[in-house]
């Protein structure tokens, strides 16, 4: 018997099989008949698809239903290689508004305020700017007292906004990438704006963040460290929003940030603790295939079993409480009215085509950023780095190579270094299995190598849609 999400799922990949010239081909070449597609256990002997075997092979033009491209086109970040082209229609965007709606509404409580968004993501032609702010004009079409302004990634246009024109409102939500958003709350603490009077509220995309580094950015933000002000959403140039956090989702993550043992119940044995959202399985239907996130949606391209490439794992709602009972937060969440978030979540680890490779081991950045934002070294650096790897000795060994941005107004010193190092290759040791075998093998040759940068280098500032923390 086929529950809800796998009807509407089936119903799609029958409509792609008759009307999407490319999926046609690519069923033939895989041998399935769509006819013989009835079951769930037939879907799921359906090959996944991705953009090496299927996106980038085919003419464009052959991977929309009837060949008609949607009318707005995106660019991929190219994080994995060569970017890509993304289209999507005015009923994508509806649906993102709606869940941007349910964020705004049941999060944020914007109600009837005065509110202000400033879309801080980069405008150009990557997804996040100009869909965000789409999303806020089909909010503010409705009964809500919402104005937006897109000053994308200039910050002096961000800036002369929350100083100039934000006071104007009551409720003022700051949208972009997570260091992005950082360094203009930085910058406007220093220009003594008045962040507390303009009653903040924090949405971000693009990154995993630690909840320390949540908790550090509420505190410079002057926004109390509650569940209900700060937002994630976990969202693609492939698909648009995939899922979002909740305050459920935060104040599990928090636990999970104390409770070794729930940690580990909860995500599984892990180096951080990775992204936590809910999603809508009616919008988005995932899977988990040998521990990567496989999706199927109606997007912009028709995407059936998608490997997005993205490590992950899936909890129902129901698995969830489980877990939660046996900790014993059930009451604490029943008390705090966390419970109205019944729907399932996804767990977003680490990628390799973010990662540096080290001696064949992947270190993810979250396992530097760890190190960073340890108390004894963090008033010393502003967060931010690039790693790589150098090799040495013709090819024989590599070094370990962390570029750190030192803090605002912070002198570089030999002190700084080596604590940073020192910090770094704990954390370093600490969480990566893999690293600490290989510091068991090679000894010294696998420490870290820092070096410090002044604040407000021209390699640290966010030029398109991301900061890179790995180069290759």
């Amino acid at each position: 018997m086929l529950n809800p999400e796998q009807k509407k799922v089936l119903k799609l990949f029958h409509q792609a099989a008759k009307d999407i010239p490319a999926y046609q081909v690519f069923l033939k070449k895989h041998k399935i008949k769509s006819r013989k597609i009835k079951a769930w256990k037939d879907f799921q002997k359906i090959p996944l698809m991705d953009k090496k075997n299927y996106l980038r092979v085919y003419p464009y033009v052959d991977l929309f239903p009837k060949k008609k491209i949607p009318p707005i086109i995106s660019m991929s970040s190219g994080s994995s290689g060569k970017p890509f082209y993304w289209p999507r229609g005015f009923d994508q965007e509806e649906r993102g508004g709606k869940i941007h709606e349910i964020i705004f509404r049941n999060i944020f409580k914007i109600g009837s305020k005065r509110t202000l968004v400033i879309v801080c993501f980069s405008m150009g032609t990557w997804i996040a700017g100009t869909f965000t702010a789409s999303c806020c004009r089909y909010i503010a079409q409705k009964s809500y007292n919402l104005s937006i302004a897109t000053p994308g990634i200039e910050k002096e246009d961000a800036l002369s906004i929350l100083k100039d024109f934000a006071p104007n409102f009551e409720t003022v939500i700051l949208a972009g990438y997570p260091p992005f958003l950082m360094d203009i709350i930085d910058e406007a603490n220093q220009r003594k704006i008045n962040l507390k009077k303009l009653n903040l509220r924090l949405l971000f995309a693009g990154e995993n963040f630690s909840e320390k580094w949540r908790d550090v950015i509420h505190e410079m933000a002057s926004m109390p460290k509650t569940l209900d002000r700060s937002v994630s959403i976990y969202g693609t140039a492939d698909a648009d929003i995939l899922g979002h956090e909740t305050p459920l989702s935060v104040f599990l993550r928090k636990k999970a940030n104390i409770n070794r043992n729930f940690a580990e119940a909860f995500f599984g044995k892990i180096s951080f603790i990775p992204t936590l959202v809910q999603y809508y399985p009616m919008e988005k239907f995932f899977e988990s295939v040998n521990g990567k996130l496989i999706f199927t949606s109606a997007a912009g391209i028709p995407l059936i079993r998608y490997n997005i490439q993205d490590t992950g794992k899936l909890i129902s709602y129901s698995e969830a409480m489980k877990l939660i009972r046996e900790f014993g937060f059930e009451k604490e969440i029943k008390k705090r009215g966390l419970d109205k978030w019944k729907l399932p979540f996804l767990t977003l680890g680490g990628r390799k085509d973010v990662s540096v490779t080290f001696y064949a081991l992947n270190i993810y950045p979250e396992n530097i950023k760890s190190g960073l934002e340890d108390d004894f070294v963090s008033k010393y650096l502003s967060g931010k780095f690039i790693a790589s790897t150098k090799s040495v000795n013709k090819g024989k060994n590599q070094k370990l190579i962390i570029k750190v941005e030192l803090a605002r107004n912070t002198e570089p010193t030999e002190n700084i270094k080596e604590l940073a190092e020192q910090i770094i290759f704990e954390h370093l040791l600490k969480l990566n299995i893999e690293y600490r075998k290989l510091y068991s093998s090679i000894s010294k040759k696998a420490l870290p190598q820092i070096e410090l940068i002044p604040f407000g280098d021209p390699i640290f500032q966010v030029k398109k849609s991301k900061h890179g923390w790995v180069r290759r």
